[in-house]
């Protein structure tokens, strides 16, 4: 074959491979659904101060302290810092590799081997020593090093954006739990008292029934009513244990360790939902899904780049010289140039594998922001349902307590007057518990919500 027909052989080759990448069109990065035009309910959103706007100082403390001792959040930042020190570590896989050494090589020739003239000059001992620098950079030609950077920072970023979040869901849990030990609390205490009117109605029956005054059988559903009250009691009181439990496992407190005895009101602050477009910049998980797609995308690249030729230069250079003494003098100085290029031919389809992979990954990746989002938009809808339907729970159930609480007023006037007796004042006491615990739930229930809607808006985050 001449000569000019085997380079153009060659060349047409190495042309064709390195064309085999082009054939890899990237993935067209996935569309994230359009977010509605508003949301039910208008209002500015929660800013990152939202927890103190409760106006309760022990919900503060419990927070800094939750902070300090939860282990979630602790593993959350353990894995941010893992992944800012793997996009420290990929970063330099771009960058030219340097390395100082130096050795000694003694050796002695055996003269019973036979295989060794003696007379020639040739030394019996060597004492080669050297020292030197050795290079190697693999030249990042298609952007295959630039791609792995480029993941491993987005998965920095989501990871810190994972941090913020577990942050953020803290907190709120928190607030969640602490304001159900108040309002589990709160109606025990209401449980306490019907239990002790029911039980103060059945001794009055009892009486009634013994001085023959009545039959049996409103005894029997006094008796009946005192008992489910007792059974209610019991009831709040584990609620209230399991409340509290929960809370000291969050803060990180010792089983049984006393928690805030904080009974001042707490403030209801007017959260809103904001603008939806706005929603994706203002929640950490969001920005996080976000992040872990653009690095899958990245990694596609990478994946495509490996179909290309990778061009590494490698050098070293130094003293070389027997005996060691020698080493520096400029007659022993060496050095040398290695340029290799890695043509891929055939690996049984491993990149292709590893290219799909990447994209079964940006498929997956998109999927799952796409989930995000959708439950965003959901959990605020949700929270400001919620609020609507119990503030107007809270304004009936209060003039509910205010009209009991007149009766009770006025039951108490006739009794001082002679006209009303003891059954009735009791009573009016039953029915002033049982609509101050109605409230109480109310109560303490949109508390909890305003929490929710403070964390589904981000809770005063932003990725700007």
């Amino acid at each position: 074959m001449p000569p000019k027909m085997l380079r153009a052989n060659k060349t047409f080759l190495l042309a064709a491979l390195v064309l085999a990448g082009c054939a890899h069109d990237p993935t067209v990065k996935p569309r994230g659904p359009a977010a509605p035009m508003a949301f039910s309910q208008a209002g500015a959103v929660a800013d990152a101060k939202w927890a103190e706007a409760f106006g309760d100082s022990a919900l503060l403390e419990l927070i800094t302290q939750a902070r300090k001792n939860s282990p979630d959040l602790a593993i959350a930042r353990a894995r941010q810092r893992e992944a800012v020190a793997l996009f420290a570590s990929v970063n330099a896989g771009d960058q030219p590799a340097l390395s100082v050494g130096a050795g000694l090589e003694s050796s002695r020739i055996s003269l019973d081997t036979g295989r060794t003239p003696v007379g020639f000059g040739i030394p019996r001992r060597t004492d080669v020593g050297a020292a030197g620098v050795k290079a190697s950079w693999e030249l990042d030609i298609w952007g295959r090093e630039a791609a792995k950077t480029k993941a491993a920072e987005s998965d920095s970023r989501a990871a810190r954006f994972t941090a913020e979040q577990a942050d953020l869901a803290l907190s709120a849990e928190v607030a969640r739990l602490w304001f159900a030990v108040r309002g589990t609390r709160e109606q025990l205490a209401f449980l306490e008292t019907e239990f002790s009117t029911r039980y103060r109605e059945m001794e009055i029956i009892e009486k009634t029934v013994g001085a023959g005054l009545l039959d049996s059988d409103p005894l029997s559903s006094a008796r009946l009513a005192a008992a489910q009250a007792k059974v209610d009691e019991g009831l709040g009181r584990r609620r209230v244990a399991a409340a509290e439990n929960a809370l000291r496992a969050l803060i990180g407190s010792a089983p049984g360790e006393k928690l805030p005895d904080a009974k001042s009101p707490v403030a209801m602050p007017v959260f809103g939902a904001g603008v939806p477009s706005e929603l994706l910049l203002r929640r950490p998980d969001l920005a996080a899904a976000a992040a872990r797609l653009d690095a899958a995308v990245s990694r596609e690249g990478a994946a495509i780049a490996d179909f290309y030729p990778s061009v590494t230069l490698n050098g070293q250079a130094g003293w070389q010289a027997d005996p060691a003494s020698r080493v520096g003098r400029g007659s022993s100085s060496f050095w040398t140039l290695t340029p290799s290029v890695d043509l891929p031919i055939f690996d049984a389809g491993r990149r292709e594998a590893n290219l799909e992979v990447a994209r079964a990954r940006i498929d997956g990746s998109g999927a799952e922001w796409t989930k995000a989002v959708l439950g965003a938009f959901r959990e605020v809808e949700d929270a400001l349902a919620d609020l609507r339907e119990l503030a107007m729970q809270e304004e009936l159930t209060g003039r509910v307590l205010a009209a009991v609480r007149v009766r009770l007023f006025n039951a108490e006037a006739r009794r001082e007057a002679g006209l009303a007796n003891e059954n009735e004042i009791t009573a009016a006491h039953r029915d002033e518990a049982l609509a101050a615990r109605t409230l109480s739930l109310v109560v303490w229930e949109r508390r909890q919500v305003a929490v929710r809607l403070a964390a589904a808006t981000g809770g005063g985050w932003s990725a700007q």
